[in-house]
């Protein structure tokens, strides 16, 4: 009996192994080819940069100035990749990818525990192969590492709860999972995975577990890990850390609408058909047919998955800023429930289920990827990558019509990983491309002598990957919020300054200011005083030197 556990064990080992492996280089394939984007990528990767730089590993810091937008694990993990791998768009994107795998063995595990095996594999394989864990797993932005920290937390609480080999253990591990999601994302990394246990609990009358939970040594495990970087930073920085982090990043983000036009009720049901794709069919088909099913709807592995999608996508929907990944945690217990009825299909011999609810989907998802892209590539591109996914579409239907529907399931499943090769090779890096000024960084390079300005525009990803820090230049004068007032403008801290105060107080000699085309006749009309010589114009800017 001991051996065959311990055989179990090993198996159970080599197969997490494995699918971390296959995971983590399948995410950071082709990763190289695409470049740092514009918003959001480019303010991680400099802040990393600048961290790297600097040698200042407690103060994360933006254009040389302090930068209270996230706390600092994100950036340690990214500094890290580029202090081991140097500054690289591969090294920028190891920690996602890293995390990832991370998180797909985290469900397998959890589940071989909970659940079965087969349960486990399948549930592995809906999160790993889902449109936005994918894109994830290849974005630098903290959405994935949060994930994995939220997962885990809930995961470790669940197995306490359910005293599945011991229980003081699971608990430390969920408390110190909480702290480093509160060193990711900030409180939210406490408070959601909080509220699911305290609502678990309360559905489950089982208020004497509070007891078990080991609360006191918890709460001196997270403060030990979670306060150290908070405390320091309050102590340098004072109360201008806890306005900006605290209320701004937190507190203003919860009430006010960052980008109102995306506030309606809808959004997340949206992002939720959209982030699951190929799968979102199917998961919805999952919760009702678990919901309806009694047994299933009273296990308290099904009730938990439930609660735990509905906190995140309740809470989300409430604030008033909403961003696309934000309800990405609802992901791991969805493909919970979705691997439970797909093991459910295949043990009761259901394929024409498999084909409708998979099959169909994967196809239709394949050719709104293909119309939805093909503005991103030359026409022979779209021809190979078109007509190669339709070849592996046929081909796919021509297999799976009198198979067995655990060989279907793998066909679709094989079909679905090249898809996404496919859109790594060919796509994400020309849509990447159209979003990244890694372009312009190689001119900004060539006017190195000269004071850079940048108008009605700025690029993050160009100050990146040139080294060179240019001020953003404004119509007219820009906007400065005084202390005490909480506005979004506080987020950006970039040089910035208007035109004319920027040409009339440097050095006319040594300015260049590059103008977006359709910024040109504005430009030229608030400047023509001022005799700007055009240098050269490419497709998307102009270039204009000031002087003699």
């Amino acid at each position: 009996m001991a051996a065959s556990i311990s055989i179990a064990a090993v198996r159970s080992r080599q197969i997490c192994l494995g699918l971390f492996l296959v995971s983590l280089v399948s995410y950071l394939l082709f990763s190289h080819l695409v470049p740092i984007t514009d918003p959001v990528e480019s303010n991680y990767v400099l802040t990393a940069k600048e961290m790297v730089k600097s040698g200042d590993w407690l103060s994360p810091q933006i254009y040389g100035h302090v930068w209270f937008d996230k706390p600092i694990f994100f950036y340690w993990l990214t500094a890290l990749a580029f202090k081991c791998f140097g500054f690289s768009d591969l090294a920028a994107r190891l920690a996602p990818a890293l995390f990832a795998g991370l998180g797909v063995v985290l469900i397998y595990w959890f589940l071989n525990k909970t659940s079965s095996q087969a349960v486990a594999l399948l549930s592995a394989l809906v999160m790993g192969t889902s449109l936005e864990y994918v894109l994830l797993a290849k974005f630098v932005i903290t959405d994935m590492v949060l994930f994995v920290f939220n997962s885990a937390a809930l995961v470790f609480f669940y197995l306490g709860y359910t005293k599945v080999e011991g229980t003081k253990r699971w608990y430390l591990l969920m408390y110190a999972s909480m702290a480093l999601a509160v060193l990711t994302k900030g409180p939210v990394g406490l408070f959601l995975p909080g509220l699911v246990m305290a609502i678990f609990i309360a559905i489950q009358r089982n208020w004497t577990e509070l007891r078990k939970m080991s609360i006191p040594t918890g709460l001196v495990l997270f403060a030990v890990i979670a306060f150290p970087w908070y405390i320091a930073m309050y102590y340098v920085h004072g109360s201008e850390f806890i306005d900006t982090f605290f209320g701004v990043h937190n507190y203003l983000r919860a009430t006010v609408s960052e980008h109102p036009k995306d506030n309606v009720i809808y959004y997340y049901l949206v992002v939720f058909l959209l982030s699951m794709l190929p799968w979102a069919p199917l998961a919805l088909k999952a919760m009702v047919a678990t919901w309806k099913d009694q047994s299933l709807r009273k296990s308290p592995l099904w009730l938990f998955s439930f609660i735990w999608t509905g906190v995140y996508f309740i809470f989300y929907s409430l604030m008033a800023t909403k961003y696309l990944t934000y309800t990405f945690p609802t992901l791991f217990p969805l493909a919970m429930l979705t691997g439970n009825y797909l093991e459910q299909l295949l043990h009761q011999n259901k394929k024409s289920t498999i084909i409708y609810w998979v099959g169909i989907p994967m196809i239709v998802s394949t050719l709104a990827y293909i119309v939805a892209v093909q503005s991103y590539l030359e026409n022979l591109w779209i021809v190979v990558a078109g007509g190669s996914l339709m070849l592996i579409i046929v081909f796919a239907w021509w297999r799976i019509k009198k198979q067995r529907p655990k060989y279907v399931l793998e066909l679709l499943c094989i079909y679905q990983v090249a898809v996404y090769m496919m859109l790594s090779l060919f796509i994400l890096p020309v849509m990447a491309d159209t979003r990244s000024e890694k372009k312009l960084a190689q001119d900004m390079l060539n006017y190195s002598d000269h004071h850079l300005g940048l108008y009605e525009f700025y690029s993050t990803s160009a100050v990146y990957y040139s080294g060179k820090t240019a001020v953003k230049l404004t119509y007219s004068e820009p906007v400065v919020s005084s202390q005490t007032e909480l506005s979004w403008s506080s987020k950006y801290t970039m040089p910035t300054e208007s035109l004319v105060s920027f040409v009339t107080n440097s050095k006319k000699n040594s300015i260049v200011v590059i103008v977006p085309e359709q910024k040109r006749k504005q430009f030229l009309e608030e400047i023509k005083d001022s005799n700007p010589q055009l240098l050269k114009t490419t497709e998307k800017f102009s270039y204009y030197h000031f002087g003699d």
